[in-house]
């Protein structure tokens, strides 16, 4: 696509269009981080020309926004469709970590790259935080979880435990004995979750 083409892109096809560099910047920001991704690689991956992106994302640092934003807002969809259930929950979570990779490790390297700036988007993103913390209150008010525990305690820890294989599997793996992605370790981690959980719920 030259830059004249990218100029006349029709609005349905310039979704399509977004979607796919988007589609691309989140694997190459994953691999290379921020500082290490190059627009003229996401440009090959996506199969468009480097100026339809600096057209849509004015530069990498908007590229890597708008990568991050679609990621959160696809999870985001989720939220109300999983269920109340906090052992399940805590499953999906695990698998999903672990099913989008790229995901885990763009997070992975605004945390290595970050060196105190304000994190991109976030407002937004503790909006969206804000609705796992209102669901944990729910199950709370259900009787599902005792409520002598805080809340935003709750969801630091259930963060870290569904994050933990995905983000440091040779840890998992040393101390299993089982690659995190084998059938063996999620249903090991799955029973660890569950009996986790239930030591959350009311006592009688």
């Amino acid at each position: 696509m030259t830059t004249t083409d990218a100029e006349m892109v029709p609005p349905k096809k310039e979704v399509n269009s977004q979607a796919a560099i988007l589609k691309a910047a989140i694997k190459e920001f994953a691999e290379r981080g921020v500082d290490g991704a190059r627009i003229e690689s996401v440009a090959r991956q996506a199969n468009f020309n480097k100026s339809l992106i600096y057209r849509y994302f004015t530069d990498k640092h908007g590229l890597f926004e708008a990568a991050l934003q679609s990621k959160l807002e696809e999870r985001n969809e989720n939220v109300e469709k999983i269920p109340v259930d906090i052992t399940e929950i805590l499953q999906f979570y695990f698998e999903e970590n672990l099913r989008d990779q790229n995901y885990v490790r763009v997070l992975l390297n605004e945390a290595q790259q970050n060196n105190g700036a304000p994190l991109i988007d976030e407002p937004w993103r503790q909006d969206y935080y804000q609705k796992h913390i209102n669901r944990l209150k729910q199950s709370q008010a259900e009787g599902a979880i005792s409520d002598e525990f805080d809340p935003v305690c709750l969801m630091l820890i259930f963060t870290a435990l569904v994050f933990f294989p995905a983000t440091l599997p040779q840890l998992a793996q040393l101390i299993s004995g089982h690659n995190v992605d084998s059938a063996e370790f999620k249903e090991f981690w799955n029973e660890c979750l569950a009996a986790i959980t239930k030591l959350l719920q009311p006592r009688e």
